[in-house]
């Protein structure tokens, strides 16, 4: 696994200073339950409240639910047109978080489609996944098609790929800002962050591997761009900051260096969410999802 750059920074709020004590005391006296404690956490994002700056783009979308497997899916949609872009958020956020794009695509005869992932936002749910959510994002596709391009920040641009790779959808360009490139940073970043040992670490991802070839039929890191990169041919415009700290540039970079139509563009002083709000970044973003 890579080393960490930075310690993530949710480890040094409240909630996850009491999360890690727990984990460190479950880890020396009940290794099993440790395995249980982390596999419930690994999988359950915190659903925070929409904040102030998202509420104009959550006010001027056109609302409505779709069902997925019975749950339901809070589904955004700005403006019209016989184009489309879907616009994926990050884990733990919400659909309107990129919702400050639409006025551009608009201009351009985009539709642009948002949604909040299963247990976040406005949507059912208390617990997700990869496997589910880039199966999710194949249903919108196939449902509200065709669409042009895709747009995600962070988990949002993994979903994206896993689910070009898993259902073969055809878009014309792919845009990602501060997504992961493998499941190992992702793993080694959430046993830093709640405090598990190495050893705890391995037999959760064992335990997790085992339940997604058992409901999914799949080998749980085959989901992870790194092991089908060269399979995918897509444009795909790449944005990473030097000073992410949620997501190492580095991820950022096997991006860069391992999909074979890619453009990548490092940053420096954005972050991981600054990034977002940054107008050169966006307009950037826009015309290539457009081009």
């Amino acid at each position: 696994m890579a080393e960490l750059k930075h310690p993530h920074p949710q480890s040094q709020s409240p909630v996850f200073a009491v999360i890690r004590v727990i984990s460190a005391i479950l880890c020396r006296v009940a290794p099993p339950l440790a395995v249980k404690w982390a596999d419930r956490l690994f999988f359950t994002p915190v659903n925070r409240k929409r904040p102030q700056s998202e509420l104009p783009a959550y006010k001027s979308a056109q609302k409505s639910f779709i069902d997925f497997k019975g749950l339901k899916v809070a589904l955004f949609q700005w403006g019209h047109g016989d184009k489309t872009v879907i616009l994926l958020h990050g884990w733990g956020s919400r659909g309107t978080r990129l919702g400050n794009l639409a006025p551009a695509f608009n201009e351009r005869g985009y539709r642009v489609l948002a949604f909040d992932m299963i247990g976040h936002g406005d949507s059912d749910g208390k617990i997700t996944n990869l496997a589910e959510m880039s199966e999710l994002l194949a249903t919108i596709y196939k449902d509200y098609g065709p669409v042009s391009a895709f747009v995600g920040h962070s988990f949002g641009g993994m979903v994206i790929s896993a689910a070009i790779h898993r259902f073969d959808l055809k878009v014309q360009r792919v845009a990602i800002v501060g997504s992961p490139f493998t499941l190992d940073h992702f793993f080694e970043s959430f046993g830093e962050m709640i405090n598990i040992t190495p050893a705890i670490s391995e037999r959760l991802v064992a335990t997790i591997a085992q339940r997604f070839e058992r409901l999914y039929h799949l080998k749980l890191f085959d989901l992870a761009p790194d092991r089908y990169a060269g399979s995918i041919d897509v444009p795909y415009l790449i944005y990473h900051d030097k000073e992410d700290r949620d997501v190492p540039y580095e991820q950022g970079l096997g991006y860069a260096e391992a999909f074979p139509n890619a453009r990548f563009v490092g940053t420096e002083g954005l972050g991981h969410r600054r990034i977002l709000r940054d107008p050169d970044v966006m307009r950037d973003i826009v015309e290539f999802a457009t081009g």
